[in-house]
């Protein structure tokens, strides 16, 4: 087989062994999925407004964040996506998402971290996990409130980690008084520890948090289970590749004959 051809070969196997691991190792739990070539960064430490006391002397306070937005006397806000300076909060409007307000030509947006209320009222199970976000929007040079937005935007927050050692599950929450809250549809992305939803009212977001039970480490055999079965897909891969190329592979064009020579023939 020509070289251009086993180096194919050998890449079709390490394509295939790619897919093979990381079929295997999603199969073994959601915590232990990693990409084979990258792996992760871990999120930087998390800023807490009213740190756990373990952690007061190393905390540093977030970020608040402010934006301000041009506003179109015909066509509304302009598109934008803005994030506090430590990235704990962030906000994407689309084109016109807030209304043109009379002689208005801009609108302040302020993203403020808060700490949660002793009292407040969340839904049975969940905790608040790190901050309170209140997020503002107000006219300017009016300074009138921004009410609804016209399409929604979508809200990131990130979030600690409250529960060590086992699963938990992370929602959107909304209140508009920093004491009642509920949940709202959101997106949870654990491998950067934020939640991401639609808002359609700039209003106090946090994140919720809550235990689902416990996620063990798969034991040593089954880790071990799952590299020979990656080990023996990877060989299968290569052997069939291989036998693929060598099939197509046109045959060598046939020698011709060599012609002795009688030393007695004239």
């Amino acid at each position: 087989m020509s070289p251009r051809r086993r180096a194919a070969a050998v890449g079709a196997a390490l394509c295939l062994a790619y897919l093979a691991g990381a079929l295997v190792s999603g199969s073994l739990g959601p915590t232990w999925r990693r990409p084979i070539l990258d792996g992760l960064v871990p999120p930087p430490m998390y800023r807490w407004v009213a740190p756990p006391p373990a952690l007061a002397s190393t905390n540093q306070h977030p970020s608040t964040g402010r934006s301000t937005i041009q506003l179109d006397p015909a066509k509304g806000s302009a598109a934008t996506v803005f994030s506090t300076r430590d990235f704990q909060a962030s906000l994407a409007l689309g084109q016109g998402a807030i209304a043109p307000h009379g002689q208005d030509t801009k609108v302040q947006l302020t993203m403020t971290p808060l700490a949660p209320k002793a009292d407040a009222i969340v839904p049975a199970g969940i905790q608040i996990a790190g901050n309170v976000v209140e997020v503002t929007a107000t006219y300017e040079p009016s300074g009138a409130s921004v009410g609804d937005l016209r399409t929604r935007g979508e809200l990131g927050l990130v979030y600690p980690l409250l529960f060590q050692g086992v699963g938990f599950e992370d929602t959107m929450l909304r209140s508009t008084d920093e004491r009642s809250w509920a949940a709202i549809p959101s997106d949870d992305a654990i491998a950067q520890q934020s939640v991401h939803a639609a808002v359609g009212r700039l209003s106090l977001f946090a994140v919720g948090q809550s235990p689902v039970g416990p996620t063990a480490p798969p034991s040593p055999s089954a880790t071990r289970s799952g590299s020979i079965v990656v080990a023996v897909l990877a060989a299968i891969a290569l052997l069939g590749a291989v036998w693929f190329l060598r099939r197509r592979s046109p045959p060598p064009p046939p020698r011709s004959p060599r012609r002795t020579v009688d030393p007695w023939e004239d």
